[in-house]
């Protein structure tokens, strides 16, 4: 009969559904009576753009450099020259090394050559983020609980947001690729 986890039929057409990645994604990261939580709290930066898309500058950035102040502490951007809200996701994050072909083999560098690493970050359908946006990573207890005030210890940029569908076309997850370069 081609039974798979859930009791879900594995072959369409034949009677049966798909598994429902948007359910397997939110067990993955919350957890339910038979499966531990994996997923890890942090921050998306979204970043707040005008009517014609283009990114809001902070009133510290300078009008003739167009950078921001970094001398004095912005309480506003944080020195990052735009206007931005964050908001608590839940995410998990995988460290593949290098480049995908290469996941967690040590690779030998000529001298001056920096090894970033690349890690993924899976979130669920519903945040919908853009490459402007930036993913923060926050300090948490020892049991995975968010500490207060928040400790944002390392902000990293998106290079790649892609959307993973199935089921008619609809977005089951996103998977976030960046390099591990801390900008913070």
């Amino acid at each position: 009969m081609g039974l798979g986890i859930n009791n879900t039929l594995l072959y369409p057409g034949s009677g049966g559904t798909e598994i429902d990645l948007r359910d397997e994604m939110k067990r993955l990261m919350h957890g339910d009576g038979t499966e531990i939580p994996k997923g890890r709290k942090g921050l998306l930066r979204r970043m707040r753009k005008n009517d014609n898309g283009n990114l809001i500058l902070c009133e510290c950035v300078d009008d003739i450099t167009h950078e921001p102040d970094l001398d004095t502490f912005c309480p506003y951007c944080l020195g990052e020259g735009y206007k931005w809200d964050e908001e608590i996701i839940t995410y998990y994050k995988v460290v593949i090394g290098t480049n995908e072909g290469l996941a967690a083999k040590v690779q030998k560098l000529i001298p001056g050559e920096l090894n970033v690493p690349f890690a993924f970050y899976y979130i669920e359908y519903f945040v919908n983020p853009s490459l402007q946006d930036k993913l923060v990573e926050i300090r948490l207890d020892l049991e995975g609980n968010v500490i207060t005030p928040l400790d944002r210890h390392k902000v990293v940029r998106l290079e790649a947001v892609q959307d993973f569908r199935s089921d008619n076309g609809r977005i089951e997850y996103f998977r976030l690729g960046t390099n591990l370069e801390v900008l913070k």
